[in-house]
């Protein structure tokens, strides 16, 4: 007979597993891992399990053509200039951006806050690429007005049946979770910084004022 532990695990390693499929989808240079840091993926793991965020999946279908359809070209050009993106190269992530705003047009045009940001409507973010847990945390605590998260997989994968995009929603009890594991990270540094007798000036070096 199975094991309480086991099933348990096996759960687990289900969603942890999902999770690396949705939130690093993006191969090649650069390519991140959820299993790089594990504490703030076994608390991301949890949270999903018990509920505490919910996470739903969206099917679209992606349109090659894209680059013909004037709404997606206007709302990314409107974009691109608070981007350092690649413009006019005709790339695979352009395209792949420009389908990820298409499904979100009627939010209106967004803006770009290191992520792209419906600040003004539905307090949205979305992701076109990687993003890992404790950066996940780090948005939610960071900006109090995001309520939901948006994470556009890769979608170009031989085990998709089908194209899927997928929301991240925490609720209050989990955004307490996520900021408690924010607070002892930043602790938990301050404490490595002291006990190697170091301070910020020693961690930072000093540039010298330049006077004009």
């Amino acid at each position: 007979m199975e094991k309480e532990t086991d099933k348990k695990y096996k759960v687990m390693k289900t969603i942890m597993d999902a999770l690396e499929n949705i939130l690093c989808s993006y191969q090649g240079r650069g390519h991140l891992s959820v299993y790089t840091d594990l504490d703030s993926l076994a608390l991301f793991a949890s949270l999903v399990a018990y509920g505490q965020i919910q996470v739903e999946d969206y099917q679209y279908d992606y349109d090659d053509g894209i680059r013909e359809d004037g709404e997606a070209v206007r709302i990314y050009q409107e974009l691109v200039p608070q981007t350092r993106w690649r413009v006019g190269q005709r790339t695979q992530i352009e395209a792949i951006r420009m389908n990820a705003l298409k499904q979100f047009a009627g939010m209106g045009t967004p803006v770009f806050e290191e992520q792209i940001y419906y600040k003004d409507t539905t307090a949205s973010v979305l992701v076109c690429g990687e993003i890992l847990p404790y950066e996940v945390f780090q948005l939610f605590t960071d900006v109090a007005e995001v309520k939901k998260l948006y994470v556009f997989p890769y979608p170009f994968r031989d085990r998709w049946e089908r194209l899927l995009y997928f929301s991240f929603e925490p609720t209050e009890a989990a955004l307490e979770e996520m900021r408690k594991y924010m607070e002892k990270k930043w602790e938990e540094m301050y404490r490595t910084i002291r006990e190697n007798d170091k301070s910020f000036d020693a961690v930072i070096p000093k540039v010298e004022k330049w006077e004009g």
